[in-house]
């Protein structure tokens, strides 16, 4: 490869132009081949910012640690739940840890409704010491059990009580499961960076479509009263969910 980007090179510095896709794309074949020279000549399988994709090379390998799955590839996203609505916090090809988003998170709900949320039902990755000072000056109550070493004896109320609120947060993990498997995030071909982002947004907003829908599908009853004149607005909307996903 060091020697064809060399012969490139050369016909370059004669001249030679190429388009600007296959300028682009000789561009990321440099960068790779820096990276790949670089862990070679250092005995190392690390490199900052390593490119794994000459289509895609935006993406970035995320460490998950998974059993199936120790490393991941693409898009990585932190969303909120308030209401059954949906909300991309964060979005981003790279790897970065979800519980430095809380303040911000806290402050955008703040935006949207005026008042911080009474409690929040979090992942452990949330609960460290500064989310947990912030939520004590904030007045928020924030579920889970303490940190540190696990009690010998727990209350029963309280082991119900953690219980009762990881139940209750398993709610977004049961929307992620849908927009995976119902709504085709589990496998998105796109190749753009752009294109991609428009998929994860298009699943979400539909998700939230849906969950409205669920709620404008019972008969709602409307008394109004303008002018003196009392009006009564009877509305009622059924649809399929199967109809609406095809």
């Amino acid at each position: 490869m060091r020697r064809d980007l060399r012969y490139i090179n050369e016909f370059i510095d004669q001249g030679a132009t190429l388009p600007d896709e296959q300028a682009i794309r000789l561009g990321v074949i440099r960068i790779l081949f820096a990276q790949q020279w670089y862990m070679y000549t250092h005995k190392t399988h690390h490199v900052e910012d390593r490119i794994v994709s000459l289509q895609q090379p935006y993406i970035r390998p995320i460490q998950r640690g998974k059993a199936n799955a120790k490393v991941e590839f693409g898009a990585k996203i932190d969303c909120s739940l308030s209401e059954g609505v949906v909300d991309i916090e964060r979005f981003d090809f790279t790897a970065f840890s979800e519980g430095q988003d809380f303040a911000e998170t806290s402050d955008h709900y703040y935006d949207l409704h005026g008042h911080y949320p009474d409690e929040v039902l979090a992942d452990t990755l949330y609960r460290n010491r500064e989310n947990l000072k912030l939520c004590k000056d904030l007045g928020i109550r924030i579920c889970g059990p303490k940190l540190g070493r696990h009690p010998k004896h727990v209350d029963a109320a309280k082991r119900r009580e953690d219980t009762d609120a990881e139940n209750r947060r398993g709610t977004i993990e049961r929307r992620f499961a849908f927009m995976k498997g119902t709504l085709g995030l589990d496998l998105v071909n796109t190749r753009t960076a752009e294109s991609l982002a428009v998929k994860i947004d298009a699943a979400i907003v539909l998700s939230n479509v849906l969950t409205l829908l669920r709620v404008f599908a019972i008969p709602i009853l409307i008394l109004a009263k303008f002018e003196g004149e009392a009006y009564q607005i009877r509305y009622k909307f059924t649809t399929r969910v199967e109809d609406m996903v095809a």
